[in-house]
């Protein structure tokens, strides 16, 4: 992550000479590991501070880092240089040669202290901090809830409130039941943004599973893993609980797919679970399940006695390099190939429980544009630019409605994924595994950021 320069840093008064001399002192007694300043990998964006001085947050998509940071212009200026390849040495040394100002090794090292403090350094802290919270959750049968107070609210009546409010019409479809009951939707695509963004959106893609007939006995849920940079997909055996209830995985599924890639690849079997406790830190299948949960339970007020299905809990990586890369050099980064054959492997068992009797469905979460400067982008988004953002959205869910994922990959690949379409490997997922077909868009929406940065969304359904 390369954070931008800024172009006036404040003057500290120290001479580079003694800036090398107390660096050299200090690195004299720190572990080899921690001699070269390395950020982690994060998100970094512009923000106000007060009195209108420009800050950098600084944001941990892993979520291992729990709060962003701000800096301020010196602060985004120094990060700049810690890229694991300087000495705080050389780190002063640059600084002073790029900017033309001094820093002291005193304003650095404490930088480096909050930094540090802060989970925001690859540092022997945040190893041991990581290794703790792994072997806690590795041991631990159930995936914990980890957004109330945050995602939600902390109360279980605010949140069944907030549940309840996001089906309210206008905006929402409604809580009534209908005077027919509907067979239970095959597909559906759901937003993840948080619950107050996007509560109707989410509402309007779930009235067909809870006016349905009955329930499906396994959902198969595909997340959006924002703290994944590659295009793999990651399974966990753990039972994901919410503050409504638990939702009961399906481990012998779970079990059989991971034998499958085994067999063919003994690598490929141990990277389904390698990174698993990314499902940890994802917000994507933790509001997947609540919304589940809430579902049973109006079933439950409607006097509808449904066996409650197992699921099968599923993180989908980025596609953003390989759709972001010219044609000329896709030969350098990882395609779709390895999500191709998983999912694969996934069809054929989830096609022989159907073959049995049992009813699937495919239940994904994922976000379509993420523009404005929150996300990268030079310059602020105006009404005009969020009229022509949906008009290319709704492009681009004409091959998503079809059920075509190769050729909606080459929508956003033909655009170099300029829209950051970070539910990118999550929509391809979908569509190559439940190969769905007729989808019909039951809301699109655009969710305010900030003022200027927007992320959209499209709820679907597939019959």
């Amino acid at each position: 992550m390369a954070a931008p320069h800024a172009a006036e840093p404040e003057t500290v008064v120290s001479t580079i000479e003694e800036n090398e001399e107390n660096a050299a002192s200090e690195e004299a007694s720190i572990d080899p590991s921690e001699e070269r300043p390395m950020l982690r990998p994060l998100e970094a964006f512009p923000v106000d501070g007060p009195g209108g001085q420009k800050l950098l947050a600084l944001y941990d998509p892993s979520g291992m880092a729990p709060q962003p940071m701000t800096l301020p212009p010196l602060g985004a200026a120094v990060i700049d240089l810690c890229d694991g390849t300087r000495t705080r040495a050389e780190i002063l040394a640059e600084f002073a040669a790029r900017y033309r100002r001094t820093l002291t090794a005193e304003a650095l090292e404490s930088l480096l202290k909050k930094l540090d403090e802060a989970l925001l350094l690859d540092s022997t802290n945040f190893r041991l901090h990581c290794a703790k919270i792994f072997a806690d959750f590795a041991k631990n049968p159930e995936r914990p809830p980890l957004g109330a107070g945050t995602l939600y609210p902390l109360r279980v009546e605010d949140l069944q409130q907030t549940l309840e409010s996001a089906f309210s019409p206008p905006n929402g479809p409604g809580l009534t039941a209908p005077d027919a009951e509907s067979k239970p939707p095959r597909a559906l695509l759901l937003p993840s943004v948080e619950l107050k963004a996007g509560g109707p959106a989410y509402a309007w893609a779930l009235k067909p599973l809870l006016d349905a007939s009955e329930l499906p006995s396994l959902i198969v849920l595909l997340g959006c893993d924002h703290g994944a940079a590659d295009p793999t997909l990651t399974f966990t055996r753990k039972h994901y609980v919410t503050p409504l209830g638990k939702l009961t995985t399906d481990v012998e599924l779970v079990d059989a797919v991971i034998a499958d890639a085994t067999a063919v690849n003994s690598e490929l079997g141990e990277l389904l679970v390698r990174d698993e406790f990314h499902h940890r830190n994802e917000h994507s299948l933790e509001l997947l399940a609540i919304w589940l949960k809430f579902v049973m339970a109006e079933r439950k007020k409607r006097g509808l006695t449904d066996v409650e299905p197992k699921v099968v809990p599923i993180l989908c990586g980025s596609l953003h390099e390989y759709a972001a890369i010219p044609p000329s050099r896709e030969h350098e980064v990882q395609g779709t190939r390895l999500l191709d054959d998983v999912l694969s492997l996934l069809q054929q068992h989830v096609g022989a429980r159907q073959a049995n009797g049992e009813r699937v469905l495919w239940l994904a979460s994922a976000d379509l544009a993420h523009v404005g400067p929150r996300f990268g982008d030079g310059q602020a988004i105006n009404e005009e630019d969020r009229d022509s953002l949906e008009r290319r959205d709704r492009q681009t869910l004409k091959p998503l409605l079809m059920g075509d994922g190769q050729t909606f990959l080459a929508e956003i690949k033909r655009e170099r994924d300029r829209r950051h379409v970070v539910g990118l490997g999550t929509i391809y997922s979908l569509l190559q595994a439940a190969r769905p077909t007729g989808g019909v868009v039951r809301c699109y929406a655009q969710c305010s950021v900030e003022p200027s940065s927007f992320i959209s969304t499209a709820s679907v359904v597939f019959p």
